[in-house]
């Protein structure tokens, strides 16, 4: 059944679990609300700074959509929506700095020199770290660390260029009291490694665009089994974004089409430091 109206709902006290329930409702959604749904996914510092009427015409929807799709939520308008994307990225110290541009023109490079990739790709960085910081909040990292603290197992899983980043945290906890599984399909090991997963343990896995068919499999896997999923994707609203209880979503800078990986492995580290802090406590 296509969801129109409001209905009886806990009103969403934050950005992330707002985007949580977008995810897990977004199927029900009838076709004009799913456009919203799409539009404040992918462009949540325009929903935080424009008009309702300049939101409507880049989404090409109605203006009342807007307000349906708020109401749809649990919200009593647009406005009281609204306010959760004016606090996550407008009331948030943030410090934009341009050394890097500037320098870059005065040294008059060449765009394709190495000391110019080397420039763009730390602004690239710079900005995706700074993006993240805004955009991950403290809840959704508690909650990351309560599901791996209580597990009794942690399985990490990440293939092709998430690999590096599910390796990493791997490393680093392997320094921890905790029982930690790399999960990799060597030897076609991947799914004898999975068979015993509860829902006492819990999956950590790193996935992006274009999407492993191994990663997604075990997701489902895993969701099947009632094992709890933390994810850093690019993308929360992929197909398996409703089976994920936590999901961190990571814009990656990139540079002739080559996408960084500093802001999922910065996210790691601090996954697996702040893990690390709480044993000791």
């Amino acid at each position: 059944m296509q969801v129109e109206e409001t209905q009886l709902q806990q009103v969403p006290a934050d950005l992330d679990t707002l985007k949580e329930l977008i995810v897990k409702r977004y199927d029900k959604l009838s076709h004009r609300l799913q456009q919203v749904a799409d539009y404040v996914m992918a462009q949540p510092m325009l929903v935080a700074v424009e008009t309702m009427a300049t939101i409507a015409e880049q989404a090409d929807v109605p203006l009342s959509t807007l307000s349906r799709f708020s109401n749809a939520m649990g919200f009593s308008g647009f406005s009281q929506m609204q306010a959760l994307f004016r606090d996550q990225y407008l009331n948030r110290p943030r410090d934009y700095k341009e050394r890097v541009r500037q320098a870059r023109e005065q040294d008059n490079l060449g765009p394709e020199s190495p000391m110019a990739i080397f420039q763009d790709y730390g602004t690239a960085n710079v900005e995706a770290i700074e993006q993240l910081q805004i955009s991950v909040s403290p809840q959704k990292l508690e909650r990351a660390i309560a599901l791996m603290d209580k597990a009794d197992t942690i399985y990490i899983q990440g293939m092709r260029r998430a690999y590096p980043v599910a390796f990493y945290l791997w490393y680093a906890l392997m320094k921890s009291d905790n029982n930690v599984v790399l999960l990799d399909d060597h030897g076609g090991m991947l799914t004898p490694m999975t068979r015993r997963m509860s829902e006492k343990d819990v999956l950590v896995t790193v996935t992006f665009s274009p999407y492993a068919p191994e990663t997604s499999s075990l997701i489902e896997s895993a969701f099947d089994k009632g094992v709890p999923i933390v994810a850093i994707t690019d993308n929360q609203m992929t197909a398996n974004g409703s089976k994920m209880d936590v999901c961190f979503e990571v814009q990656e800078g990139e540079v002739m089409g080559f996408r960084s990986l500093s802001s999922s492995m910065y996210l790691a580290q601090t996954l697996a430091v702040s893990l690390m802090c709480r044993e000791i406590k």
